[in-house]
């Protein structure tokens, strides 16, 4: 039986704003919204959610309750509850929400799935080394 109480996501209560100017490599995890203004490359999860403006440049995974896109986003993304991509966004990658608003004109290049909350996962990290960079898997021939 699904649960049909939702979490009351806020976009406008940002605990953390990467400005812009500002370029962040690796891995960002937080409980409160995250605004984007800037560039972050690597890896974003979050249990708010995600705001990326439109000077925001991401070259990364997005994992968030909630994503609302008016920047660059070269990257896949997942949404526990709601991905908005306004008529300023761009997303090159795939897309996984169980609900999906996209503005007229947006560019978006990648797949789109949606299923009902709770049916979907996000997606597995791969291990960091101790570099902090992602492993490969390595694929043998027989």
């Amino acid at each position: 039986m699904l649960d049909k109480r939702s979490k009351n996501y806020n976009e406008n209560k940002v605990a953390s704003i990467i400005g812009q100017g500002t370029t962040i490599r690796g891995e960002i995890h937080s409980e409160g919204t995250i605004r984007v203004e800037g560039a972050v490359i690597g890896h974003i999860e979050c249990s708010d959610t995600i705001v990326v403006q439109e000077s925001g440049k991401i070259k990364a995974d997005l994992v968030a309750g909630q994503v609302i896109i008016s920047g660059m986003v070269e990257g896949n993304v997942f949404a526990h509850d709601r991905l908005e991509i306004t008529a300023t966004g761009k997303v090159v990658g795939d897309i996984t929400a169980p609900r999906i608003s996209i503005a007229e004109g947006v560019l978006f290049e990648g797949r789109c799935t949606m299923k009902a909350p709770g049916e979907i996962k996000p997606p597995s990290r791969k291990p960091a080394d101790s570099n902090g960079q992602e492993q490969q898997e390595l694929k043998v021939a027989p």
